[in-house]
């Protein structure tokens, strides 16, 4: 997560609003599609009313093409053929058509400046109350010149709810249900459609004017449902927001959502101001010349082009199956019968589709769909070749029906899903306005041509038109496969931010230009010649202040530069290049920076010296961490020398020194590896000392410094904090210095899929595990004289810190640089503890005695159910209480050691640490815990201090506490005499389980669910086959 620039004590609004947009992102990411369902029924009831005027359209553009089957219409508007057959001319085929798609365009356009000005609910209401007179000119049409004013009357509305549909969907939906609601509307489309077919073939039999006179009166139906239903939706509140409404957007938010808090609704209008800030800040204005500027330019194109494709793929041609059947020699119920079954196979393709979008990619239908398309429709066109019969019939028809199946399961749902998702949000309107235009005009040229395709009176090439159509298809397949991204699982802010790169960039390793904006136009640098001089020049100030003056000033020496960069600084591209290694190899060991959008806010403000000063930091470390060969030998001008001078040059711009923020805490760590890896320890030790003393500034070694943080801000600092302590106890081990950093009371927690390999979370929580004990007079062994004779609470740290890095806790979900960074350091920390032990001449390698755990007949068991509070479940969800073994061992001979050896020898659980409780109520969810006291009494507090039905226990040494996931517990008293090294007990879990971290706030609700899953134990910990924990 990229760190934010905060002043202390106090962060201003802007950072806030960062922040809680970070927290609402992530919540909204990791929200599977029950809980999207379950928190925003309103808004999917809304979107899809809204949905609901895209079934008008769908039923008379179908309308239209199946009349041209329908006897009685070419009767009332065409002309009789010497067959004595009617046919409505090709040209008018496409001018009804073409009138249609022309009022659409001119209604796309009209409705994107309206909707922007005046919102989503006026614009529908006015389209839908135009629709309905609009509606009165096709019914009593007397002349095809009547049809096709009202056809391009009706049009307007149409094209109005084509943008306005789509769009809403995209603002009101969560990312999960985001592809569901964008292709409800292409299933609205084929609802119209099977709805038209059907009605037509019920009035076959009808051989009167009311044959088509029926189908339009229909229409009247529609939009008095939708018009009530509208009247009560919610305003978009990503309009608002972009309007400065932002207190109603939070009152549309509370109306579209079921289970949100204030909290959450506020992290929710924050995302959406970040979002919308970041997009003013990439490029101004909402006018639709902004669409094709800067990076919008790119995101316009692939509108249009997925639009373009669903009628460049050949639909107009495979999707016309009515009128094609006819033409193939099928009678007008046969051809109506099939054109039905297409629209039921449709309809079936659409509801498949929203299954298949949760888990391909956009972009893997679009080729996917494409290919077999064009397949499909060159087999169609070698069926054209001979003289039609009806097996060739059959075998067309039913081609068409798997052509028409894999469109709606691919390339007609997925289009609405992608020119939503890509649309930056404020030109969304205007952007699917255009992309829907283009649509259109795709539309008409198609028009124009598939009827010649299939008239009797024009080319009459029947099913030889797949020739034509395969062509178009296979240049649309061509464009997808080299300019469709992957816009999948991304928020709008990640969008505009760029993105991960696309699966083509990733399989061959380059760098993706993925909505990336281009650069200014202008000079990048200075021209050869000119570089030419400026170098002679320096070599000529060498010879004349001679060799050691030129040293002497040159800007290599190490420490913070005062004057002005007197060497080319790295080009930004180059801080791409490296950040993105450290993002893939090392960003798990160093869980502390979000590259993608520190690379955007380095593109958007180059004169950001803070921003810069981090970067090049960064990628000095990357450099001299990997051993690149770039750290020895620059490469094309490139070293990590140089990126450390940057680092440095800019820090010092900024006043680095009087800036307490954790930008300028990483660029001290970070250029502390630097130096460490140029064995210039020194310079490392005071940059580090550096680090910590303004991460110590801004109050990040207290714990009462991260209450008022939000979750997302909170996570980043305790990684921050403990990086650094895990650091600082590495360096000042290998170079005899004392430690400053104390261990704090709370741990990062383990996020969401924090198992899966490469997440930090888990092979950072266990190298933070490893160094917690680290005791400081281990560290400092080799700073000071160790006294002959160790105490015996000294040789019992030993061993039982020997006994816990002899315990397999290394096999975990780590990636490869987690696994390694694991395992060296378990090695180096032995190696530490055998420089420590040989110091002393009192070190004995003896076995712990062995324990004998008291009787079961004399063993006293308390046990406890603790209601739930809050969100700390307790004992609620496995109903197993938590058990107290009172003096289980015998306190005389008990020592850490000893209890970890009869653990080891039962065999149920893994002894993991030896240390007190922390003072913060915390629970795990991810496994059942074991605490058996080995020194001190201390008075524990289970279930939450605030909870009333909680329990407070006193404990000591001996006592076994067994605590079931989701127990929340903490440290109240330490009543442990002065001298005797105070409380601490040994801490063990169930073998193969890692515990996390859990306060019973707000997103940890999934792990909470999770316990009910945990197995109990099959054997007592203590006791092996009997004992209390089987009683349970």
């Amino acid at each position: 997560m990229l760190p934010t620039r905060t002043e202390e004590p106090e962060g201003t609004a802007v950072e806030h609003m960062l922040s809680n947009a970070r927290e609402a992102t992530e919540r909204e990411k990791n929200m599977t599609l029950w809980q999207s369902i379950k928190m925003y029924p309103k808004a999917i009831f809304f979107s899809m009313t809204l949905s609901l005027c895209i079934i008008m359209e769908g039923y008379d553009v179908q309308l239209l093409g199946n009349f041209y089957g329908l006897l009685q219409f070419r009767q009332k508007f065409g002309v009789p053929l010497e067959n004595g057959d009617w046919q409505l001319t090709a040209s008018w085929q496409s001018g009804l058509q073409n009138g249609t798609q022309v009022g659409q365009i001119l209604g796309l356009m009209v409705a994107g400046i309206l909707a922007d000005r005046y919102g989503y609910k006026k614009t529908v209401l006015g389209a839908l109350f135009a629709l309905v007179g609009f509606i009165f000119i096709l019914f009593f049409a007397q002349n095809i010149y009547m049809l096709f004013v009202g056809g391009v009357l009706c049009g307007l509305p149409w094209g109005a709810f084509q943008t306005l549909t789509a769009t809403y969907a995209a603002d009101v939906a969560p990312i999960g249900l985001r592809p569901i609601l964008t292709t409800y509307v292409n299933m609205c489309w084929v609802v119209g459609q099977l709805m038209s077919t059907g009605i037509l073939r019920g009035l076959l039999t009808r051989q009167d004017q009311w044959a088509w006179r029926i189908p339009y009166a229909i229409q009247w139906a529609f939009p008095p449902p939708i018009i009530v239903g509208v009247l009560f939706m919610p305003e978009s509140p990503t309009w608002l927001v972009r309007h400065g409404r932002l207190a109603d957007a939070k009152n549309s938010l509370r109306r579209l959502t079921s289970s949100l808090t204030e909290q959450e609704i506020e992290y929710k209008v924050a995302m959406i101001a970040h979002t919308n800030e970041l997009e003013r800040e990439a490029q101004e204005g909402t006018s639709y010349l902004d669409c094709f500027r800067g990076v919008n330019r790119r995101r316009t194109e692939i509108a249009c082009g997925a639009w373009m494709a669903q009628v460049w793929c050949g639909i107009w041609f495979g999707g016309n199956v009515v009128y094609f059947l006819q033409q193939a020699g099928f009678d007008a119920e046969q051809s109506f019968n099939f054109g039905l079954g297409m629209g039921g196979v449709a309809l079936a393709g659409t509801l498949c589709a929203w299954f298949i979008l949760l888990h391909v990619g956009r972009r893997t239908l679009y080729l996917v769909g494409l290919s077999g398309m064009f397949i499909i429709l060159l087999a169609v066109g070698f069926m054209g070749i001979p003289e039609p019969v009806p097996a060739l019939g059959w075998a067309s028809g039913s081609l068409m029906l798997v052509y028409v199946l894999i469109f709606d399961l691919t390339i007609g749902p997925v289009g609405y899903c992608v020119v939503a998702e890509i649309a930056s949000t404020r030109l969304r309107i205007k952007t699917v306005v255009l992309a829907r235009n283009a649509y259109n005009i795709a539309s008409i040229i198609a028009n124009f041509l598939n009827p010649p395709i299939l008239n009797p009176t024009a080319w009459n090439l029947r099913g030889k038109g797949g020739f034509i159509w395969c062509g178009f298809c296979l240049c649309v397949l061509v464009w997808a496969y080299f300019r469709l991204p992957e816009p999948k699982g991304l928020s709008p802010a990640e969008l505009d931010m760029g993105g991960p790169p696309c699966t083509e960039c990733c399989k061959r390793s380059v760098d993706c230009t993925f909505l990336r904006a281009r650069r200014k136009p202008g000079p990048k640098g200075p021209r050869p010649s000119t570089g030419q001089r400026i170098r002679e020049f320096q070599n000529n100030e060498v010879l004349r202040i001679g060799p050691k003056a030129a040293e002497l000033s040159d800007d290599r020496v190490h420490g913070p530069l005062t004057s002005p960069l007197r060497h080319p600084s790295v080009p930004i591209d180059q801080y791409c290049r490296y950040t993105e290694i450290f993002k893939q190899r090392l960003s798990a060991v160093w869980p502390v920076v979000d590259c993608d959008a520190l690379l955007l806010r380095l593109a958007q403000r180059q004169d950001d010296h803070e921003t810069r000063s981090l970067a090049a930091a960064l990628c000095a470390a990357v450099i001299a961490q990997l051993r690149l060969p770039e750290h020895t030998e620059p490469l094309d001008g490139i070293s990590s020398h140089r990126f450390a001078l940057d680092a440095e040059h800019f820090r010092t711009l900024f006043d680095y020194r009087e800036s307490l923020t954790i930008f300028s805490v990483l660029t001290s760590f970070f250029l502390h590896i630097y130096y460490a890896n140029t064995q210039k320890l020194r310079t490392a030790g005071l940059l580090l000392r550096e680090s910590v003393s303004i991460a110590q500034g801004m109050r990040l070694d207290q714990p009462a410094a991260y209450s008022n943080l939000a979750r997302v801000e909170r996570m980043l600092r305790l990684r921050l904090f403990w990086l650094l302590f895990v650091s600082e106890r590495t360096f000042c081990a290998e170079n005899r210095l004392q430690p400053l950093l104390a261990p704090i009371d709370e741990l990062p927690i383990e996020e969401e899929g924090a198992n899966a390999s490469g997440n930090p979370s888990s092979g950072f929580l266990r190298l933070i595990q490893l160094f917690i004990r680290l005791e400081r007079n281990f560290i400092e062994a080799s700073a000071q004289t160790v006294p002959a004779q160790l105490h015996i609470v000294e040789r019992e740290k030993m061993s039982q810190y020997q006994s816990f890095l002899n315990l397999d806790v290394d096999n975990g979900p780590f990636d490869e640089a987690q696994w390694v960074d694991l395992f060296v350091t378990r090695q180096w920390i032995r190696t530490l503890l055998w420089e420590y032990s040989l110091s002393s001449a009192s070190f004995s390698p003896a076995m712990p005695p062995k324990l004998t755990p008291t009787p079961l007949s004399s063993l006293r068991v308390s046990r406890h159910a603790i209601p739930p509070h809050n969100l700390i479940p307790n004992t609620s969800i496995q109903n197993k209480p938590l058990l107290h073994y009172h003096a289980a061992f015998p306190p005389a001979a008990l020592t850490p050691s000893s209890i970890e050896a009869h653990l080891a020898s039962v065999g149920v659980v893994e002894p993991q640490w030896r240390f007190s409780m922390y003072t913060t109520t915390h629970f795990h969810s991810t496994t059942h815990e074991v605490l058996c006291v080995s020194r001190g009494r201390a008075r524990l507090c289970f279930g939450g201090e605030e909870n009333p039905g909680r329990v407070e226990k006193d404990v000591e040494k001996g006592d076994v506490l067994v605590l079931p996931a989701g127990v929340g517990h903490r440290l109240l008293e330490d009543f442990t005499a002065e001298g005797e090294g105070g409380f601490e007990m040994v801490g063990s879990y169930p073998r193969g389980c890692n515990w996390d971290m859990c306060y019973g706030k707000k997103g940890e609700e999934s792990k909470v669910q999770s316990i009910a899953g945990l197995p109990w134990f099959q054997k007592d910990p203590i006791y092996g086959d009997q004992g209390p924990v089987l009683d349970v």
